[in-house]
Formats: structure tokens, sequence, C-alpha cells
């Protein structure tokens, strides 16, 4: 690691249920950066996130770091209030910590987390912003994005809707898109067919039973749940044989009730299948025959439609945000409902079951577009460019060896006859990777010296035997030396000379 600069990235949060989307993005960004830097990854707490990281190689490091969703949600009143976070301890443990650390640079992850940017700029150090949410826009936005601006190096924005909130001119001089990706070895693609039997087996779906699925990590109001079951009534009165499957964490509890009674209410409890928090998503994709995602709010990406189509599935969704483009770029964007319509989705749904069959091809030749545009292939291309840029922006080269020395120039005549002093070359001043090669190489000394000297002490010293031994004749002679031949040669010569 020592050839590899030390960058820090800082997530906002780190659930202990489940894992959200945008920590999704920040591990996989994480884990395809290992390559080019050393990476220490930053969360508030342990959690799913911090356990993937680790098992990942990654370096978890755990910081309480307040939130300003204040960043999210402008107000008047939102620089007062960050003045106010950073008189606060958390922020000065921050600091303190990053400046002992001394990273080539930092990412920081969602507009929230604000704290890390403020932080690393009071100190030099060089700030990626990771924004992969749309801001509100509202009377107060250009507060947030100028304080995004100023406290930022460069923005890393994950689509044109999450970097459409910033002005023309930041977006021209520092707005750079990097639209996520997924983890193929994570796919099981040998695995689908299994999986898919052995799911619907498990929920009881015959196999000529179309199953319509909803997913969301954290289940709330803005995920439109309720759309979706207003949805399902309708398309169950075209097509009675399907079956629908909601996966997900409820945030908002007395909203999920409410749904779950709306449910009951239509007569459907028999077609749904609530599952709560799913461990193992490539068995629920591989189970379901389509995707739904009414999202009501402007979603910055949509990974949970990027993962549908992934797996291959058709994605039905309303034309929020990111999923406009999502849908665009795999060429289903008939599939787009308007924004609350759910005449309108139950519509795109009922066009894809009208044919046996259908939903599997568009799925399937939406797979291969998606996979051109976002795939992990054109992804680790994007990253490589920004890898390669952000070395040399922000990590200076180790200093090279120095060569065999020239012989001297003749020295010119002067009246001196003393030789001039050689120059004396300026020092090089140390880069932030040899710093941190140096420092890991004085850990690595220490825990030697601590091991060595802990072995030496737990193992046997020849010479307390002997000092036993002494001290036992000792006492037994009445703690009287006995002289050795020396000693009394020597008192023998003191007695004839006296």
């Amino acid at each position: 690691m020592a050839d590899k600069a030390t960058i820090v990235l800082f997530s906002h949060v780190s659930n202990t249920r489940s894992i959200t989307g945008a920590e999704k993005l920040l591990l996989f960004f994480s884990r395809e950066l290992s390559p080019y830097f050393n990476c220490i990854l930053v969360a508030p707490q342990e959690g799913k996130l911090t356990r993937q990281a680790r098992k990942n190689g990654l370096n978890v490091q755990l910081l309480t770091i307040p939130l300003v969703y204040g960043m999210y949600t402008p107000y008047a009143g939102l620089e007062p209030d960050i003045r106010k976070f950073q008189e606060k301890r958390e922020y000065c443990e921050l600091v303190e910590w990053l400046g002992a650390l001394r990273p080539a640079f930092i990412i920081s992850s969602t507009c929230v987390h604000a704290l890390p940017a403020m932080a690393a700029k009071s100190l030099g150090i060089p700030v990626v912003w990771k924004i992969s949410e749309t801001i509100t826009d509202n009377d107060f936005t250009s507060i947030s994005t100028e304080l995004i601006h100023k406290n930022s190096d460069e923005i890393l924005a994950i689509s044109h809707t999450a970097a459409s909130c910033f002005p023309e001119d930041i977006r021209a001089e520092k707005v750079t898109q990097l639209p996520p990706s997924w983890n193929d070895s994570e796919m099981m693609f040998e695995a689908w067919s299994k999986l898919r039997s052995e799911r619907r087996r498990e929920l009881r779906v015959a196999p000529k039973e179309p199953l319509i699925g909803y997913i969301s990590s954290f289940i709330n109001k803005e995920k439109g749940l309720e759309h979706f079951v207003k949805m399902a009534v309708l398309v169950s009165k075209q097509h009675p044989e399907a079956k629908f499957m909601v996966v997900g964490t409820p945030g908002d509890k007395s909203y999920y009730e409410r749904c779950v009674r709306k449910v009951k209410l239509e007569g459907l409890t028999s077609h749904f299948k609530f599952l709560g928090y799913e461990e193992s998503l490539p068995e629920v994709y591989c189970a379901m025959d389509m995707l739904v995602v009414p999202s009501l709010i402007r979603e910055g990406f949509g990974m949970t439609a990027l993962e549908g189509l992934a797996f291959g599935k058709p994605v039905v969704a309303y034309a929020s945000g990111g999923l406009y483009e999502i849908l665009h770029a795999a060429g289903c964007g008939e599939l787009l409902a308007p924004v609350g319509d759910i005449d309108q989705l139950a519509q795109r749904v009922n066009s894809l079951l009208a044919v046996p069959g259908l939903a599997a091809v568009v799925g399937s030749l939406a797979r291969e577009r998606v996979d051109a545009v976002y795939g992990p292939a054109a992804y680790r291309v994007r990253l490589q460019g920004l890898a390669e840029r952000w070395n040399l922006r922000y990590c200076p080269a180790l200093p090279e060896p120095a060569g065999a020395p020239e012989p001297p120039a003749a020295a010119e005549a002067s009246d001196s006859s003393e030789p001039a002093p050689p120059p004396q070359p300026e020092p090089a001043r140390q880069s932030p990777a040899s710093r941190a090669a140096r420092l890991r190489r004085g850990r690595l000394r220490r825990g030697k010296l601590r091991r060595a000297t802990s072995r030496a002490r737990s193992r046997p010293r020849p010479g307390r035997k002997r000092r036993a031994a002494r001290s036992a004749r000792r006492r037994s002679s009445g703690g009287k030396h006995r002289r050795t031949g020396h000693a009394r040669r020597q008192a023998k010569r003191r007695r004839k000379a006296a």
C-alpha cells in the first residue's frame, strides 16, 4: 500500500437492519477505487455497510458526525446553524483526526454530509463532494449549492438530475457525472433459473402467474407504496391471476399499516406478499416478472430500477428525476408514467401482461442496453479517468531516487584561493503518500518491537537458575560468602606483608 495515496470516504449513515441505495453506491465506489488509492471508509456506527466494507478489505473508521439536513431542504438560517455545528465537540474531533491523518483528499457522500467537507477545507485538504440526491428547489436552494461550491474542489454528481440544481457556471467549472453500476460477482447469473423456481415455490406463486414487485430499503410515503397498491387493484381487474410482492423495511409504520389495510379492504390479501427486509435480493429479483417504482420524489438516480434492469426485468416507473434518465437509456421510455397518475401506471403494467412472454423479451433487451451504458465495464472506464486525474491533481509523485553526482565543472579563476561551496539542494517536500508510508513503517516497527519484548519476557532466562542457586548457597552458609581461590590467595598475601 506504500505506493498509493490515502483518501477518506465519508458515509452519512450505516444502518443496522438494511442497507440503502446511497450506502450501496458508496460501498461499490470505495471498492472500485481501492486499486488506485488506500481507502478509509468513515461511518457513524457499525452496521451492514461497515461489515460488508471490512469483508471487501476496506479500512473502516467510526466517527460520529452530525448531519446538516438543511442542505437538502435549504432555509434562510442555514449558514448560522452550520456555524453552531462547527462549535460542537464532534466537529472539533473531526478536524483533529483529519489534521493528524492528512489524507491526499476526501470524498463526502450526499449533500447533508457537509461537516467533513468543511473540516477538510479548513485544513487545506482537497474535497470531492459526491451528490446522489436532488436538492429541494425553493427560494433558498442557492444557499446550499453555494456552500457546496465553496467547500469543494470537485463535485461528483450521480446523474443529470442531481447536477441540475447547480448554476450553469458551477456545472461547467467543477461538476463531473459518474452514474452508478452493479457488481457482476453478486449477480449470480448461473443460478437465476434455480433461484426463480425455488423462491416462487416458497411464495406459492405458480409458474404461469405473473409476479409484480415493489422494492424499497425504507418504505415511506415518498416511495409510493400506496400508489402501488391502488395500481394493483386496477391491474387485478384485467389480470386476476396476477400476484404482487412488497419488499422493504417500514420506515413510516402507520403509513405501511394503512397500505396493508387497503389490500385487505380490496379483498386482495391472497394476491399480496409482504416480505419485509430481504437479505438476498437476487432471489427476489429473479422471482418477479416485472418491477414497479412509483416514487413520488425527484430521485437522484434510482438504484432499485437499475438493479431490476440488470436482472433482466422490465421496469415500470413514474417519470421522476433519475428514473426518467435510466429508462430512456434502457430504451423503455414508453414504460414511464406521469408522476402521480395511477391509471397510467396500471396501463403500462397491463400492456406488458397483455402478451404472454412479452415482459421477458422487453426485460432482456433492456438489460443489454443498460449494460452498455451503466454496466461495470463502462463504469470502470469512467472511474479510471477520474482516478488518474485525481492522482495527478491531488497526489504529488514520490521523489525520484537521486542519480550519481555529476563531476564538478571547472571553477572559474577568482581572487579567492578557497573553492566556492557546492550549492545546497533544496529539501524535497514529502508527499502525503510518502508520509503515510513512513507512518505505516513506524507502526510496523513499533508492533514488531512490542511483540519481541513480549516474547522475551515470556521466555525463561538461563541466568535466573544460576542466581537462584547462589542465593540458596548463601542462605545455607548463614549468609556468608564462600571465598573463591583468587580471594584466598589475596588474603594470604596481605597476612605475609603484615
